[in-house]
């Protein structure tokens, strides 16, 4: 085997392992908001943890200045929100098997909350429970630019008053809230 063609067969090798962190990972629908703004936080979930079939559950941590006003229930999960816990956490859980996350759909979990005043990036960390085992989609950026293999979702907050760009918009639902007091 040539040199350069054993070069592009490692690279290649390699991209492939690295692919179901990749493409496994738990996103936000809408990727920057104003800072100080409400928003309504839809956690996108696109398959189960590595080598399972199903999603059990999910926990958000919310981070530092996000103040959570309410959460949204999925039928056939129960829905518990650690206000006491530091940091705050809403989960989902699925009810038994038949109501899980199977590794082939996609779902969406939210929840609404006041974000802080400055601008900047915000991480919130999510826990992917799965039939075997889990994922936590909790790492921040890595120095050097070097990617996260279990990133955090990401949001940007932008300066007081902007508005996210266009096709970053996502809409509200107008029931099924759980209402926090």
């Amino acid at each position: 085997m040539q040199r350069s063609t054993f070069h592009r067969l490692v690279l290649l090798c390699g991209a492939l392992a690295a692919a179901p962190a990749a493409f496994a990972h738990v996103t936000l629908a809408q990727r920057s908001a104003p800072a100080g703004s409400s928003y309504q936080a839809v956690f996108r979930v696109g398959h189960a943890c590595q080598g399972a079939s199903a999603t059990h559950g999910i926990t958000v941590r919310l981070p530092a200045g996000f103040v959570l006003d309410e959460a949204q229930p999925r039928a056939g999960w129960t829905l518990e929100i650690a206000r006491q816990a530091t940091p705050v956490t809403v989960r989902w859980l699925a009810q038994d098997a038949a109501h899980a996350l199977p590794s082939g759909e996609r779902a969406e979990f939210a929840l609404r909350g006041k974000l802080p005043s400055e601008a900047g990036p915000l991480y919130f960390k999510v826990l992917q429970d799965c039939d075997v085992g889990s994922a936590d989609w909790a790492q921040e950026p890595m120095p050097g630019g070097e990617k996260a293999a279990f990133p955090a979702a990401r949001l940007d907050l932008l300066a007081p008053g902007s508005e996210a760009p266009a096709g970053d918009a996502q809409p509200v639902p107008a029931a099924g809230h759980v209402h926090m007091h």
